[in-house]
């Protein structure tokens, strides 16, 4: 007997982080929106995946992968894909286009679906208004930035779709973030508590209330070779206690799930596998088969249903980069210790960079150590790779998008499409898909009882 389809929408999906380890749980996510155009593009090539790996056709995105077909060839041949793509990734923007008309297509996606509701709604608002670093960088700008707001929308859907559960994700920015003299995070908690029908946050609003980094998840804690550490608000209809109590206790149930302390995995769990490259090597789609086999389980996990390596280009560095790179990974395999930009200034004063304001940027330049779980991955990245450093001194570059990739969780047959500028973005964007789905593991059982399954 089949079990029943527990259905998501994403909103604000970005690259699709969240959805990815729904997925990978056992939920269906047939609805995503968002605005960014390359990102729905990554959306639609995963749509494209799962839908071929359900009709049994996956060599066909096999093949896409490797460059042998296109996109469109593969739509042509399987039409009924090509137009699940199109109801289920809904490229709007929130704020620009009506919300009803927004709304219309969500309901497009329920209905092509056969469903009536949607079980969990999951997302969060864009993160560059909470971003500690934006706020130092421009106060002003910042104060002033209208999508501090957008998050109603998200409540505006709530209100509409009235699923049982909904999660929502931030950065940690969001707990001091201030607005006009009004404190966001305390603004926000009433508004969820306002709407109706109404929703409780697990724990409770006054146990929140009372600790609020109790809410605060660390990717490195679950398996993930990332410190990471995100705002999760888990929420649940408050008239569903009477069919399970227990469902005040799904957050603990995430904070149980923990790895021993030291118990995670590091960079070198993550990449070491990956072919080497000098800078300026690689390809920003198809790179090769596996070279070697893996070398931890964690790797095996990331290459399971690849047919090999993608997104794997190393950026071109200028001269003097290369130089402060290898100035930083030698000083720390000397010494064992970090090295900072007033190390730089004093014993290579010729490399210190022209950039005003050096004293506020001293980790500007960071290497991130075999031996370690990396470092946040931010969409910083698409700017510049200077905080992403590869360990290894004989390759002497940045991070690669994959390297990226694997350091957030996304398995190798996840394909980021777009220039590789934008394929930074999009990973640094996004929830560890790993996170996702011990979220999302933890809900299931809970929905379970609530359905009597």
């Amino acid at each position: 007997m089949d079990r029943k389809k527990y259905f998501v929408i994403d909103l604000f999906a970005g690259c699709g982080g969240l959805s990815e380890g729904f997925r990978q749980a056992g939920f269906e996510v047939i609805a995503q929106v968002e605005m960014d155009k390359w990102a729905c593009e990554t959306l639609k090539t995963r749509h494209l995946y799962h839908g071929l790996k359900e009709i049994n056709e996956r060599r066909f995105y096999q093949g896409y992968l490797k460059g042998e077909t296109s996109k469109d060839d593969i739509l042509f041949r399987f039409p009924e894909v090509q137009e699940l793509i199109s109801v289920k990734v809904i490229q709007a923007e929130f704020g620009k286009q009506r919300f009803d008309q927004i709304l219309k297509k969500i309901e497009c996606a329920l209905e092509r679906h056969r469903a009536s509701r949607f079980h969990v709604v999951i997302g969060g608002a864009p993160c560059q208004p909470y971003s500690l670093a934006g706020r130092g960088r421009d106060s002003d700008r910042m104060e002033n930035d209208n999508r501090h707001f957008l998050y109603e929308h998200y409540l505006k859907v709530l209100e509409h779709c009235q699923p049982d559960f909904f999660v929502f994700e931030n950065v940690l920015g969001l707990m001091t973030a201030v607005v006009k003299g009004q404190e966001m995070f305390l603004r926000m908690l009433d508004d969820f508590r306002n709407i109706s029908p109404t929703y409780e946050i697990a724990l409770s609003f006054d146990e929140y209330s009372e600790n609020l980094r109790r809410y605060i998840l660390d990717s490195s804690s679950y398996g993930i070779p990332q410190k990471r550490k995100r705002v999760v608000l888990i929420g649940y209809k408050t008239s569903l206690l009477t069919r399970n109590p227990d469902l005040k206790n799904v957050f603990r149930k995430i904070l149980k799930a923990k790895a021993p302390a030291y118990g995670g995995y590091t960079v070198s769990d993550a990449i070491d596998d990956l072919p080497p490259l000098k800078p300026g090597e690689g390809s920003d789609s198809w790179f090769g088969k596996y070279q070697d086999g893996p070398s931890t389980p964690y790797q095996e996990r990331m290459r399971k249903g690849s047919p090999g390596i993608l997104n794997h280009h190393a950026r071109n560095h200028m001269t003097s980069d290369l130089e402060r790179y290898k100035f930083f990974i030698e000083r720390h395999l000397d010494g064992n210790k970090a090295a900072t930009l007033t190390d730089l200034m004093r014993e290579r004063p010729e490399l210190t960079p022209a950039h005003n304001h050096l004293d506020k940027f001293l980790d500007r330049f960071k290497v991130q150590w075999w031996c370690r779980p990396a470092s946040t991955i931010t969409a910083h990245i698409c700017k510049d790779g200077h905080y992403y450093i590869h360990p290894d001194i004989s390759q002497c570059r940045s991070f690669t998008v994959r390297e990226a990739a694997r350091c957030q969780s996304f398995p190798d047959n996840f394909k980021f499409e777009g220039p590789r500028t934008e394929q930074f973005r999009q990973v640094g964007n996004a929830v560890p898909p790993l996170l996702a789905g011990v979220i999302a593991r933890s809900i299931l059982p809970e929905l379970r009882r609530i359905y009597d399954e």
